[in-house]
């Protein structure tokens, strides 16, 4: 049987008696844990039992080892009091802190050590200290638990902890083996001193044991909810997308809503609705041309347009609205996409968040029809995602005509919204100088990556709980 130099220096330190890891650690001048891991390999070959046990240990806090070093206060009160005799309360201050003077008072005057007489403190006599002598034995080690019953009683000196110790003697098999040992190395690390000294020649090499369990190697690997928008990213892509590039966190009220033909009176545009983040101060992110353009346009079927909304900085709370800050750089045909975060006043459950991800998608062609979006949703949905099933669901929204809601079939959580979609209306595309089909849709990603990933509270999507991650 072949063993490591490390396996030989334990076993010859071992006999049929129990010995502690702790024991053997100090005898070696090892690692506690060296040994331990050591006497788990004994243990595989059968050269060894193991008892485990739990014992009760009672150790110094910080508190506690800063007292045994300097005294505890009624130590140092007491030291002070035999060099002055008497000292005003009032001066304590210059010598403890507030939280030690009261305790350093309460236990010598118990003692009978002190007495005070209109706030002057003066000694009485000496008394011994045990607690002191208590704090000493504890940091050597062996205390029992009822000699510190009274310490334990004041806060944050000493503490309780429950520790496993770890006891080995040998097998009969053990014994065997012991008796057979020689004084000889084994080679278990192939490294350069091994080939220049020709070591080999002299030592054999460790076998590997292949039958010793390991644990399972868990490498960093990229958060699964990252891996899932890069599946996707990957996708679209090799579908001939173009990802947008005029993403910003803050923008303007003109490009999350006027530009989009949302009606400044509409509900989602007004700035006492909740649903959005509306920071201080006034942004103008948006060219001067365009913004007429809007203007004219809304003046023109709505009648109504007042110059400070527009200006309003705000979180995005759709990337539909870079969606039109992109609509003034494409190119006739092309398709385009992104996924970026938007924000939202909303009440946090299993399927909603105050932030959340968007995956946003234009296609711009002659002849495109309301059948084509429709396709391509539910490529997306069911074989991109993977969802078992998607419908759609006739709906509103100020800048698309028709528009739908989209539905996917989530394994728990069954039919759940993933987002919305539509044909751009043409007088949202006229500012833009646009006038061809405009197909757009904005999917909640996160929802999408719950179906993806098996996961049934959208919270869990940025969980750092290691333990759910390595599932």
């Amino acid at each position: 049987m072949e063993l490591s130099g490390l396996e030989i220096k334990v076993l010859k330190c071992l006999d049929t008696t129990e010995k502690s890891v702790d024991d053997i650690a100090n005898k070696l001048g090892l690692e506690y844990f060296q040994v331990l891991r050591t006497v788990g390999f004994l243990k595989l070959k059968g050269l060894v039992d193991i008892r485990e046990e739990e014992v009760t240990r009672i150790k110094l806090t910080e508190l506690g080892k800063k007292y045994l070093e300097i005294g505890l206060p009624e130590k140092r009160l007491l030291e002070l009091l035999d060099q002055k005799k008497e000292i005003n309360v009032r001066d304590l201050q210059q010598y403890f802190d507030k939280s030690e003077i009261q305790t350093a008072i309460g236990v010598l005057k118990k003692k009978g050590a002190i007495k005070i007489e209109n706030g002057v403190i003066k000694l009485l006599k000496k008394v011994p200290l045990p607690e002191q002598e208590l704090l000493e034995k504890i940091a050597r080690g062996g205390v029992e638990l009822g000699e510190v019953k009274d310490l334990l009683k004041r806060k944050k000196i000493i503490e309780i902890v429950k520790q496993k110790r770890f006891f080995v003697k040998l097998t009969e098999k053990g014994l065997e083996i012991k008796k057979q040992l020689r004084d000889e190395n084994v080679i278990v690390k192939y490294d350069k001193r091994v080939f220049n000294e020709r070591l080999w020649e002299k030592y054999p090499f460790k076998e590997y044991e292949i039958n010793i369990p390991v644990n399972p190697a868990r490498a960093g690997k990229k958060h699964p909810y990252l891996r899932f928008l890069d599946d996707i990213r990957r996708e679209l892509i090799s579908m001939g997308f173009q990802e947008m590039e005029d993403y910003s966190m803050i923008i303007s009220h003109f490009w999350n809503f006027e530009a989009l033909f949302v009606p400044q009176d509409h509900p989602s545009g007004e700035m006492s609705f909740t649903d959005i983040f509306v920071l201080e101060g006034e942004l103008k992110d948006f060219d001067e041309k365009l913004y007429e353009g809007v203007k004219r346009q809304h003046m023109r079927v709505f009648g109504k347009w007042d110059e400070k909304l527009p200006r309003i900085p705000m979180l995005i709370s759709h990337v539909t609205a870079i969606s039109a800050r992109t609509l003034q750089k494409v190119k006739i045909p092309g398709r385009y996409f992104l996924i970026e975060k938007v924000f939202r006043h909303d009440t946090i459950d299993k399927t909603h968040f105050i932030e959340f991800s968007q995956l946003e998608g234009i296609v711009l062609d002659e002849g495109l029809s309301f059948r084509d979006l429709l396709g391509i949703l539910k490529e997306l949905i069911t074989n991109i995602v993977g969802a078992e099933d998607v419908k759609f669901y006739p709906a509103y929204f100020p800048f698309t005509e028709p528009s739908v809601e989209a539905y996917a079939k989530h394994p728990k959580l069954g039919w759940i919204e993933v987002g919305g979609a539509g044909i751009f209306r043409e007088e949202l595309l006229e500012p833009f100088g646009i006038n061809i089909p405009v197909i757009a849709w904005g999917l909640g990603i996160d929802r999408l990556a719950m179906i993806s990933l098996g996961i049934d509270d959208i919270r869990d999507l940025h969980s750092r709980n290691l333990y759910k991650l390595m599932k």
